[in-house]
Parts: C-alpha cells; structure tokens; sequence
C-alpha cells in the first residue's frame, strides 16, 4: 500500500501584513518577532524579525481540511467543523465533539476501554484529528466516563514558522500605524463635563510587517486512517481503503488551497496583505524526501543536486516567477501525482 510524501518549499513577498499578532500593550498590538542567527562574514549575529508561527498556518489548514473533509461527505468531529481545534484534549471536549459519532457508533463513551479503543474511534470520527492529531490528557480525579488515562496521535503533517529570506532579514520592516475611531455625535461619547467638550476618539496602533517570508510545509500520509498509539496495533487500518483514499485526497486539496490563498493568519479583514510567490518547490516522494530550506534563494537548485544522489521515487515540480509554467499549473501536477500515488 503507496503512501506518498509532499514537500512543499517556497518564498512569498508580503506586504503590509498583520497575520500573526502577539500581546497588545495599551492600545498597541505588537507583531510576533523570532531570533534568527546568521553568518554574515564570518561572524554569527542575531536578528530579531517578523515571522509568522508554525501554529496559525497549522490552524488555517486544518479549517481548509475540515471545509474540504465535509464538502466530500467524511467524518469532521462538531468542534473542528466550526474551526475550533481543541481536538479531543480532555473528556469533556471529546463526548461533546462526537456526540453524533457515538450515536453512528452505536457505543457509549463507557465503551472506550483503552487507549486503542479511543484513537480508533476519534480516527474514525474526524479526518481533521486523524492528520493533525491529538493529545488525550485528561485531568486526574473525580468521576470518568471514558477510562483511558491519556492517548497521543502525531499529526501527520508539519509547518515551520514563515521567517524572512536570508537575504532580506537586515531590509525586513515592522511598522505602528496609527488608526483611530469616531463616536462624535452619539451619546456613547465620554463628558468631561455638562456643556464641555467630549472625548470622541479612540487611537490605537498596530504594527504590520513587510518582507519575503519563506514557508515550509510536509504532509505524510502514510499513518492516515491508521493506529500509531498503541505499539500491538501500530500500523493497523481502521478505516477502509477507499476511505483512507478519499481522505488524501481531501488532505492533498486543503493543501493546495492554503497555498494559492494563503488561507490563514489574523486580522485579514482589515488588514488583508498584498502577496506574490517568487518560487516554490515540490517534492512528491514514496517516502520521506524534503525540499531544502528556502531559507536562502539556491534551494531549488539544492534540491535538485539531492535528487541526483537520494532519491525515494521521488518527482520535484517547480515555480519560478516569470517561468514557464503558473504556480496553478505545478501545484495541479504535483497533487494530482501525490493523489494517484495513494
């Protein structure tokens, strides 16, 4: 049974972004910031730049899968269908999330008895929490319906955190822009005093960032729809073959669409950015093969080097702004080799 493996490189100019915030101060809210240490004549230094975390990417795709899950008729658990990822942290969230499981089931929560039992069900249940995977961890004490002390799936795919190019890390920018709102002329308005004048304005900033971020994104499908927990049954398919196949294939599509529409960070209602790939790489493999880092601008060419000289079946399909073919036209010839390869 194939079970291919995607790895996806690329380097995308944003501009004017806000997609990843951190705490605001006041009425400041601050962009995340990473370190990053490079060589630059010898000498190591660190910078501290804009970046986008591993986290929110994982959530946007995640929403993408569980939108392309249902539209093709597979189980999305109640709680990930509404975008909210808590993925069966405790008893509570996973009665509540797969209430209309159970029934299909026809088992109670008692039914559950071990840890197999549980990552059997919750596969089965939701295609999201089978390729990102969960952690079981319910809180000790008190009186428990489901009698497994925890349970760990591994998602099966991986994102970095979106950094600047190695060459753009001393020309990144972080800027406050200033906003502000009006409530003049409405009794919401603040009085110093009767007859005086009124504070109508609210002033805020936010800071947005500016800069060529790389991504970084694997999915490996070989554990989709298969027990990884529990060491007896590890490797075991729980659901069936055409299923398992289906859900690739729903995998493969959220995939996609993340990428042309990098569907995911915050504040995209305001602060939707401007955004151009410059390249992107993708390697479909029959088992584990990874694009270099992008991280500086050679990685194509490094990617192809390494093919000459390890190679898992492996067919690299590339972008290059200005190149022949569109971004559309690799990512539909690379997913749909990944899909037959399934």
């Amino acid at each position: 049974m194939r079970s291919p493996f995607i790895s996806v490189r690329g380097r995308v100019i944003l501009n004017a972004e806000a997609l990843n915030m951190t705490e605001s101060v006041g009425n400041y809210v601050k962009h995340r910031r990473v370190p990053v240490v490079v060589n630059r004549g010898g000498e190591y230094l660190t910078l501290f730049v804009p970046a986008i975390s591993g986290e929110s990417i994982a959530h946007g795709y995640q929403a993408l899968l569980a939108r392309e899950a249902g539209s093709r008729g597979l189980n999305v658990c109640d709680l990930c269908s509404k975008g909210i990822f808590l993925k069966s942290n405790n008893e509570k969230v996973l009665i509540k999330s797969f209430e209309k499981h159970f029934d299909r089931e026809g088992i109670k929560p008692e039914d559950i008895k071990d840890a197999y039992d549980l990552e059997k069900f919750v596969i089965r249940g939701c295609v999201v929490e089978d390729v990102g995977g969960f952690l079981f961890a319910p809180a000790g004490g008190g009186k428990k319906r489901i009698k497994v002390s925890q349970a760990k799936r591994t998602s099966n795919f991986y994102v970095g955190y979106m950094i600047p190019a190695a060459e753009a890390l001393e020309n990144a920018v972080i800027e406050p822009q200033l906003h502000s709102r009006y409530a003049l002329g409405t009794e919401f308005v603040e009085r110093e005093a009767e007859g005086e004048r009124t504070q109508g304005q609210m002033i805020y900033y936010v800071e947005i960032a500016s800069a060529p971020y790389i991504l970084s994104f694997d999915l490996d499908t070989r554990y989709i729809g298969r027990i990884t927990y529990d060491s007896t049954h590890a490797g075991e398919l729980v659901v069936s073959e055409k299923e398992r196949k289906e859900r690739i294939r729903a995998a493969l599509e959220a995939l996609r669409r993340l990428i042309l529409e990098l569907g995911f960070g915050a504040k995209r209602t305001r602060f939707l950015p401007t955004i151009e790939w410059e390249s992107l790489a993708i390697a479909v493999s029959d088992d584990v093969w990874t694009v270099p880092t992008p991280f500086t601008k050679d990685y194509i060419s490094r990617a192809q080097k390494k093919l000459e000289s390890v190679s898992a079946n492996t067919k690299l399909y590339t972008y290059i702004r200005d190149g022949k073919k569109t971004i559309e036209e690799v990512l539909e010839e690379a997913i749909e080799d990944a899909a037959n390869r399934a």
